[in-house]
């Protein structure tokens, strides 16, 4: 795993990156806490690449799907589809097809590549695996604190115990996925996190997370309405919160991604300056 974190930095070439939800500072202990599988790419002898992947469990967009996030390799040819793959390549698409073969899973297989992975698409390709989604990492800089005002009848606050609950709820409603009440709980609570709930007639309807990430001056977030009070400045009023508080935590820039087919997230972030800087594209093995 130590190898495997040191390959993800080398072939990512110092651009952004998500890996298992880092943006930077992946180490083999995250890798192994996120119960990764690793695999080494081989070539005349040499280790010329790698694969990289975990089960996404408990997330039902993925369908509990087993993720290769990260496959890198060397490639001859291009990976569009009016290039024609050279023999070479062919035989290294099908080497990691031996690969799928060999596991013995009863879910789907999904490929993440980011758009500038040759080798990656080249698989998808080859296998004529299906696209499914993709991933938009985000970035902007915070330079001074922003006023904002809270729209009328809402009204915001610092997280309390109980919240929790509420905030599992919420996410299930937007994201349709499930996290614990004990996860949120020692999420929000973790020293390098400060959440602000957003209450209507006092109770909880949306939240924000802003966590300073191990880079120190780099931050995200984690932000979430229900549906039923979206479209009415709730999001843009917790963004500029958030910004203010990873001002004060020493951010100087915020990571924000989200699924390429979100259409009101991605006009939200657009709004607030947020400039794509990686894409990665999701597809469908098996």
């Amino acid at each position: 795993m130590y190898i495997i974190a040191k390959l993800c930095r080398r072939f990512n070439q110092g651009k952004v990156y998500e890996v298992f939800w880092e943006y930077c500072g992946l180490t083999a202990e995250i890798l192994s806490k996120r119960k990764a599988n690793g695999w080494f790419y081989y070539e005349n002898g040499k280790l010329s690449g790698f694969a990289l992947g975990r089960q996404r469990c408990g997330i039902i967009r993925m369908d509990g799907a087993f993720v290769f996030e990260e496959v890198w390799g060397p490639c001859d040819g291009i990976s569009s589809e009016l290039g024609v793959l050279s023999r070479r390549d062919r035989e290294r698409a099908l080497r990691f097809k031996k690969l799928i073969d060999s596991l013995d899973f009863k879910f789907p297989i999904v490929l993440r590549a980011a758009t500038d992975n040759q080798f990656a698409h080249m698989i998808a390709r080859t296998l004529k695996a299906r696209w499914v989604n993709g991933l938009i990492i985000a970035e902007r800089r915070l330079n001074r604190k922003f006023e904002f005002s809270t729209p009328a009848e809402y009204k915001f606050r610092t997280f309390e115990d109980g919240d929790q609950f509420c905030m599992s709820e919420i996410h299930k409603e937007v994201f349709k996925e499930t996290v614990s009440p004990e996860d949120y709980k020692a999420w929000t609570t973790a020293a390098n996190c400060r959440t602000i709930i957003a209450t209507y007639q006092e109770e909880p309807i949306g939240f924000i997370i802003a966590e300073q990430r191990r880079c120190g001056s780099l931050g995200d977030f984690n932000i979430a309405v229900k549906i039923a009070h979206q479209g009415k400045g709730i999001g843009s009023a917790l963004l500029r919160t958030a910004f203010n508080v990873l001002i004060e935590m020493g951010v100087k820039r915020v990571i924000a991604d989200y699924l390429m087919l979100n259409t009101s997230v991605h006009n939200l972030y657009q709004k607030h300056d947020f400039k794509p800087r990686r894409t990665y594209n999701y597809f469908l093995i098996r």
